[in-house]
């Protein structure tokens, strides 16, 4: 399947690449390599219909599928304001229309890949940095990199973990 830089299959491979290079979870960096299982807000292409999760599930586990389900379903024009301030948060799950307030470790999980997600699309992806030293201060802050990427990164990290953090901030650079 194609996607942005290439095919679906490179792009949550780098993915699950960046999340293990920060030091993520077993679980998060799984969740990575499926996380277009049931498309997301900006991808639409599936590859599972959201209303099947058993089948990712029985593959992954719950807690995989979870994240990941989470990540597709949520309606990132709501959560993504609320991201960059320091009380709870709303998500709005796009697929059955409801809103909840997720935990703070599912909220890190989902920033944290989208970090991961995000950053693999703009950077190593493009090309910007080179995918085998994604986080490799000699390849980052190339001046090639989208204007997006940076606002975006600042919008989410204080909610993200450590790792990733750190992680981001690297491939960034200076500036």
């Amino acid at each position: 399947m194609t996607h942005l830089n290439g095919t679906l299959l490179k792009h949550l491979i780098a993915t699950e690449d960046l999340l293990r290079s920060w030091g993520s979870s077993e679980e998060l960096c799984l969740a990575g390599l499926c996380h277009a299982t049931y498309g997301t807000d900006g991808f639409a292409p599936f590859l599972v219909p959201f209303d099947d999760r058993r089948v990712l599930r029985d593959v992954v586990g719950s807690d995989v599928e979870e994240i990941v389900y989470l990540y597709a379903a949520c309606d990132r024009s709501l959560l993504y304001p609320q991201l960059s301030g320091d009380g709870p948060v709303c998500v709005r799950d796009r697929f059955l229309d409801e809103t909840f307030p997720p935990a703070d470790a599912r909220i890190r999980d989902f920033v944290d890949l989208t970090l991961a997600n995000e950053l693999e699309i703009a950077l190593v992806g493009s090309g910007t940095v080179r995918s085998g030293t994604a986080g490799s201060d000699a390849d980052a802050g190339s001046s090639k990199r989208p204007e997006w990427i940076g606002p975006l990164v600042a919008q989410m990290e204080k909610r993200a973990s450590p790792g990733a953090r750190r992680g981001a901030r690297r491939l960034l650079g200076p500036g």
